[in-house]
């Protein structure tokens, strides 16, 4: 069947304005034609957009659609529970106009075929399996209670992330996950906010673990997303070729020209670390852990104007944890706001995440060729940064690889 979208303001993903008066032809899951007169078979199924702006699909870099709960411990729910909060998850990202999501961590390749298959109504699903993880590091949530002289042989160590240690091991937990269906691997390159016994400012994995994990990764044909909030772990990580930095809310002018002169992105998360701040007493976060959200949020709007005046080229990713924390996903857009104009922020969420995960050619852009990833919705998101904040309720179309899986216009 042939789709044709009519009377569209339309943002294609890669400039900045908004083109008027636009028809936009879909035709066998891709988009066929974008013009103000387009050639149409009369048996053409008609969507009147009114005038309104339409625009690729949403991408989320940076989502953990099994961290239903704060505390990232694993084990402590049955799985066929958390599998369900993870559909439930996953459906509200959808709602809220998120065509394709990047999982940093804990999402198996079973969520990838479900949504493939129609099981799960949800985002397009890009994974990167279990995280990798150094003894100690971000991804190390195991009990401190043991004894110096037991030795444990359980290597997950919290619900996203597994242990491995030395060249060798990380190049067998890196094939490993290749090998279970991970699209690309992710390291934890520094402490983190979420895991209690490190603090911020260390760095994770020596230069010859990264090197080792970078260069299984790109056997792979793929690369390397990492967790790096410092300077040094972001040299790191970037001297050793990984694509994509994670949070990066510490990056100094240094850094920032370097990830710039190497080619690599940055994922800013201020969401994550904001809502957390606005959650602790319910959640019962410890003074230790209240420190580092608050050091890395309160850096995070420099960082982010830091990286930008740099030229680095710059993502969008939420990163939040906890079943209810998901539905502040799009607070992102009003808080890059305060930094950034709206229009950047929509940049990053469609055409610069899809050429960042390798997707350039499919996904984030208004063009023919182009999966028909569409949303119509009632505002204008380049100029008004809380168009999406509405948990999809001004938005009249979701198409996904060219079915609608929302049309209030016909």
């Amino acid at each position: 069947m042939t789709i044709v979208f009519r009377n569209a303001r339309v943002f294609d993903g890669i400039g900045r304005d908004l083109r008027d008066g636009l028809s936009v032809v879909v035709r066998d899951g891709l988009i066929v034609e974008v013009s103000e007169s387009p050639a149409v078979p009369a048996d053409a199924h008609g969507v009147d957009c009114r005038g309104r702006t339409l625009l690729p699909g949403l991408i989320d870099a940076h989502v953990h659609i099994i961290a239903t709960s704060v505390d990232l411990s694993a084990g402590k729910q049955w799985p066929s529970y958390v599998h369900a909060q993870a559909r439930h998850i996953m459906e509200g990202m959808l709602e809220r106009g998120f065509t394709t999501v990047r999982d940093g961590g804990g999402a198996d390749a079973g969520f990838v075929r479900a949504v493939e298959e129609g099981y799960i109504r949800g985002p397009r699903l890009n994974i990167s399996g279990l995280a990798l993880s150094q003894t100690g590091g971000h991804g190390d949530m195991r009990s401190t209670l043991k004894r110096p002289q037991e030795v444990s042989n359980d290597r997950i160590g919290s619900a996203i992330a597994r242990i491995a240690d030395g060249v060798s091991e990380v190049r067998e937990a890196t094939r490993d996950e290749l090998r279970k269906g991970a699209h690309f691997i992710k390291i934890m390159a520094s402490g983190g906010a979420a895991s209690v016994t490190d603090p911020i400012e260390n760095t994770q994995y020596s230069d010859e673990e990264l090197r080792a994990i970078v260069q299984e990764a790109e056997a792979w044909n793929t690369y390397v997303m990492a967790h790096a909030y410092t300077p040094r772990s972001i040299r790191a990580v970037v001297s050793a070729g990984g694509r994509t930095i994670e949070h990066g809310n510490l990056i100094d002018a240094e850094s920032a020209r370097f990830m710039h002169e190497q080619g690599a992105y940055l994922v800013p998360t201020l969401v994550a670390s904001d809502i957390l701040t606005q959650f602790a007493d319910k959640y019962g976060f410890s003074a230790q852990s209240m420190r580092k959200i608050a050091q890395v949020r309160d850096r995070g709007l420099e960082g982010l104007s830091v990286a930008r005046e740099a030229g680095v080229k710059i993502g969008f990713g939420t990163d939040l944890l906890g079943l209810e924390l998901h539905s502040y996903q799009c607070e992102e857009f009003t808080l890059r706001a305060t930094v950034e104009d709206p229009v950047d922020t929509l940049i990053s969420a469609t055409s610069v995440n899809a050429e960042m995960m390798m997707m350039g050619d499919r996904i984030g852009v208004i063009a023919p060729g182009y999966c028909a990833d569409i949303l119509v919705v009632q505002g204008d998101p380049t100029a008004d940064a809380t168009v999406f904040t509405h948990q999809g309720r001004n938005i009249d179309v979701i198409m996904k690889e060219g079915a609608f899986v929302k049309n209030r216009l016909s």
